[in-house]
């Protein structure tokens, strides 16, 4: 198996990334047969950056770029993009994220992201939270005990993915 810094790519925070991106990418776009002009792809990928780098900043910490901000396609229209977004906590969090849960939910409430918590099952339950709306379309935080991941999806944008990765 592939390691990466060190941890295998099949570790419950691995796993729950790609979770969390097929849900997310499922939840994105909203109306994306619309015509009428939308963002410029400069502006919903700032967004996407500035909401991922203010919540990292708000647990502190040593965060890494996992992924992105990557242009991808959006819902399949060819003159439609989006940026996904992940980053992940390379040193050691606490051993209860309570704080650092509070910490992100009232973060993205104040910028205008309607957030809920979840909770996987079982005797050691994993946290996190979902957002979606302010300035992305979908964002997670997983507070998992052996690392955080924050993943971001933004909003759609006018442009064509090809070019918009050739740009890049």
């Amino acid at each position: 198996m592939t390691e990466r810094r060190g941890r295998s790519l099949l570790t419950p925070v691995a796993i729950s990334t790609v979770a969390v991106i097929a849900a997310l990418a499922l939840t994105s776009c909203g109306d994306i047969t619309s015509n009428s002009a939308g963002p410029a792809p400069s502006t919903v990928r700032r967004s996407i950056v500035d909401i991922v780098d203010s919540s990292t900043a708000v647990l502190g910490g040593q965060w890494v770029v996992y992924s992105g901000p990557s242009v991808e396609a959006c819902g399949g229209v060819p003159d439609r993009a989006r940026y996904v977004y992940i980053m992940d906590r390379v040193d050691r969090p606490g051993d209860d994220p309570t704080a650092d849960l509070a910490a992100i939910s009232a973060l993205w409430k104040k910028k205008g992201i309607d957030v809920s918590d979840y909770e996987s099952g079982g005797t050691d339950p994993l946290r996190g939270l979902r957002g979606v709306g302010g300035p992305t379309t979908s964002i997670g935080f997983d507070a998992f005990p052996d690392g955080y991941s924050i993943t971001a999806v933004s909003d759609c944008a006018d442009g064509n993915v090809n070019d918009l990765r050739r740009s890049e």
